[in-house]
């Protein structure tokens, strides 16, 4: 069976538990008790996409730490007519 491989991206930056990569995706935080955090993840550092037990979880691949992720959604924007 072929499987689409997560490929290595660069963290940009975090704003309101909502993680940007320089790729342009955004990704929330799987954690409600907020016990991670990667508020200290400097701008550039490489992270790459782990797939555990059919969850997707985000590896800063420098600190060796992990996260676990969902992709944030992207909202459809209409005109009032």
């Amino acid at each position: 069976m072929n499987r689409k491989r997560l490929v290595g991206r660069n963290f940009s930056f975090m704003w309101d538990g909502l993680i940007h990569l320089e790729d342009g995706s955004q990704w929330y935080l799987v954690d409600p008790a907020r016990r991670h955090d990667v508020t200290w993840w400097d701008t550039g550092e490489a992270v790459e996409f782990v797939r555990c037990r059919g969850s997707i979880q985000l590896r800063n691949v420098l600190r060796d730490e992990i996260v676990s992720v969902v992709e944030a959604g992207q909202e459809d924007l209409k005109l009032a007519a």
